[in-house]
C-alpha cells in the first residue's frame, strides 16, 4: 500500500505567505476604490440613486468580467462579488433600498446576490406591491419582480418606473440565484438605449409566442383580451406588424440582453 504523500511544510508556508499576500492586495484595492468614490462623490456631489444606478455599464462590466475570466474558479462566484462590490459603492455614492417579491428564499437569495448586504432589503407579498413602492418612492429604490409571481398584470402600473435590468445575467446552468426576475427603477439620470426593449401589449384573444425576436415574458388574460409582457430586439412600429391583434402597445424599459458565456 502507498503511504499518504507528506507535504513539504516550508512549501506550505510559502504558498500560504502568497495567499495572505494576494488577500492584501485586494482589500487594498478595495480601500483605493472607496478613496476614488469620494472623489468622486467631491466633483458631482452626492448623486441620487437615478445618477448612481446604471444598469447599462454594469452589464459592460460582466462582459468584461466573462471575457478576461479562466480557471475552475466559478464564474457566479466571481459575478456575485462584483455585484456585492458594484452594488456597496453605489450605496455609497447614493444610499438606496431595494424591494422584492416571490418566494421568500429565491427572492432573498436574488436580491442578496445581485445587491448584497449593504444595501437595505424589504419582501413585499406581490409584484403589483413592488410597483407602488417604486412608484410611490422616491428615486432612491429600486424593485426586483420574480416572473414566478405574476399573477396580476404589474406591468400595466408601471408609470414613471420603468424595467431597467433582466436576472440572471450569466446564462449558467445549475447557477445559484437563478430564478428570473426583472429589476424595476425610477426614471435613470443617465438613460442609455437597452439592447433588449420591454413592451405592455394588450390584444383581443390568447397570446401566442410570435418566436423568432419576440419573447412574451409574461401573459394574463381576461376574457377575450389578454395583458402580455413582452421583449424584443425589434423598434416599436416593427414589433406592432408582428403582433397584428394588438389594441395597444407600450414601452416600458427594457435590458442588456443575458450573457451566456463559455466558461462557467
Amino acid at each position: 500500500m502507498n503511504e499518504p504523500r507528506k507535504a513539504d511544510p516550508s512549501r506550505l508556508l510559502e504558498l500560504r505567505a502568497k495567499i495572505d499576500a494576494i488577500d492584501e492586495s485586494v482589500h487594498r484595492l478595495l480601500m483605493q476604490r472607496a478613496a476614488v468614490i469620494d472623489e468622486l462623490i467631491k466633483v458631482k456631489g452626492t448623486a441620487r440613486n437615478g445618477a448612481a444606478f446604471r444598469p447599462g455599464r454594469e452589464a459592460e462590466m460582466m462582459h468584461r468580467l466573462a471575457e478576461r475570466h479562466s480557471g475552475h474558479l466559478p464564474l457566479t462566484a466571481v459575478e456575485h462579488l462584483w455585484r456585492e462590490i458594484i452594488s456597496t459603492f453605489t450605496a455609497l455614492q447614493a444610499p438606496f433600498e431595494v424591494f422584492a417579491c416571490g418566494d421568500a428564499i429565491d427572492a432573498i437569495d436574488t436580491a442578496r446576490f445581485y445587491f448584497g448586504f449593504t444595501v437595505p432589503l424589504t419582501l413585499l407579498a406581490s409584484p403589483v406591491e413592488v410597483v407602488e413602492a417604486i412608484e410611490s418612492g422616491g428615486d432612491d429604490r429600486l424593485g426586483v419582480v420574480d416572473l414566478a409571481a405574476s399573477r396580476d398584470p404589474w406591468w400595466e402600473r408601471l408609470e414613471s418606473a420603468q424595467i431597467v435590468a433582466r436576472l440572471p445575467f450569466f446564462d449558467v446552468a445549475g447557477r445559484p440565484a437563478a430564478s428570473p426576475a426583472l429589476v424595476i427603477a425610477p426614471p435613470l439620470a443617465d438613460p442609455v438605449p437597452p439592447e433588449v426593449a420591454c413592451y405592455a401589449v394588450k390584444r383581443r384573444g390568447p397570446m401566442d409566442d410570435p418566436g423568432g425576436e419576440v419573447d412574451v415574458v409574461a401573459s394574463l388574460s381576461s376574457e377575450d383580451v389578454t395583458s402580455a409582457l413582452v421583449a424584443s430586439h425589434l423598434p416599436r412600429e416593427a414589433l406592432a406588424e408582428r403582433l397584428a391583434a394588438a389594441l395597444d402597445i407600450r414601452q416600458i424599459g427594457g435590458y442588456a440582453a443575458p450573457l451566456a458565456p463559455q466558461c462557467s
